[in-house]
């Protein structure tokens, strides 16, 4: 699934992968909408059942494009761990989707980078230098003025997000090892495959057949997830993760407008300041973290030669 051009019909790969990268993110935010609309009608695991339910018949493409090879793995153990994670990930952050305003349940889902430093300082044994340390604290003052503990009553849901978060911060150590042997297509199959069968199986006992409207809307919300992933994951195989990383955050003012059209939801002040330190202060640990990787490359390159 990589792009082995330098333009495509004249178009730098840079601006191609920012195109990318934004178009996958207002897919996204239209799926997050969708989520709220189907889980007013259905329960929520059966709506994260038929996101990715829908999306199996999408993994034809990679199918027919890699066929046999994509499915080719020797690790299966690891595809499932990132798969469950996934699946309780989905679970978690549909269930904030359907129960909180909806930009203050994706500002708090984007703090996965806060949760990815600390992990790789205490558990990964990396040398974590103080700018990012400090850039992790503001991160987390962003998360508490957005729940704003002690001021109002905290409602459980408004931690789900943020414990999707910290999933998804070890989902992104696992899916980067998977990576160094395995293709985007074959992490993007198994990843489908065994989370609608997770979901399917877990769904079963509170199943509700839904209505044709509501089966229409399912079937664009599988679509437009499975859409804005792909696209994300074409844009970082086409630039450098610094570059790309930042433009998914426009996926905040998206899911505002798109809130604010369909439910009315109008964030606060205060949430929106909370957002903003969120977004800004994980750009710079992910912009930080690729410089310092670049730096450490450019050294055992020239160890090498």
């Amino acid at each position: 699934m990589n792009f082995n051009i330098k333009t495509f019909f004249g178009v730098p790969r840079p601006v191609i992968a920012a195109l990318c990268m934004i178009f996958g993110g207002a897919a996204l935010a239209l799926n997050h909408s969708l989520v709220r609309i189907v889980a007013a009608e259905l329960p929520i695991l059966e709506v994260s059942a038929l996101r990715f339910i829908w999306a199996v018949p999408l993994m034809l493409i990679f199918l027919i494009h890699k066929r046999s090879a994509a499915l080719k793995t020797r690790r299966h153990g690891l595809h499932f761990m990132t798969a469950t994670l996934t699946v309780i990930m989905t679970a978690t952050f549909f269930m904030a989707l359907s129960k909180m305003p909806m930009a203050e349940a994706t500002a708090l889902n984007f703090t996965a980078p806060l949760f990815t430093t600390i992990i790789a300082a205490f558990l990964l044994k990396e040398r974590i230098e103080l700018a990012r340390w400090t850039a992790t604290a503001i991160g987390f003052c962003g998360v508490l003025i957005i729940l704003r503990p002690g001021f109002s009553d905290l409602p459980l849901v408004a931690l789900f997000p943020v414990f999707g978060a910290f999933l998804l911060a070890w989902w992104f150590i696992g899916v980067k090892r998977l990576s160094a042997t395995e293709s985007t297509a074959t992490i993007t199959i198994y990843q489908t495959l065994w989370s609608a069968l997770m979901l399917a199986i877990i769904a079963l006992p509170v199943w509700v057949n839904p209505t044709w409207t509501i089966l229409a809307y399912s079937a664009a919300m599988g679509v437009l997830g499975t859409t804005g992933i792909v696209c994300t994951s074409l844009a970082f195989s086409m630039s450098e993760a610094s570059n790309i990383a930042p433009l998914d955050y426009l996926r905040l003012p998206f899911i505002a407008i798109i809130a604010y059209l369909t439910f009315g939801e109008v964030p606060d002040l205060l949430s929106v300041f909370g957002a903003l330190i969120i977004a800004l202060s994980t750009i710079y640990i992910v912009r930080r973290a690729a410089l310092i990787e670049r730096s450490k490359n450019n050294i055992e390159k020239m160890k090498a030669t």
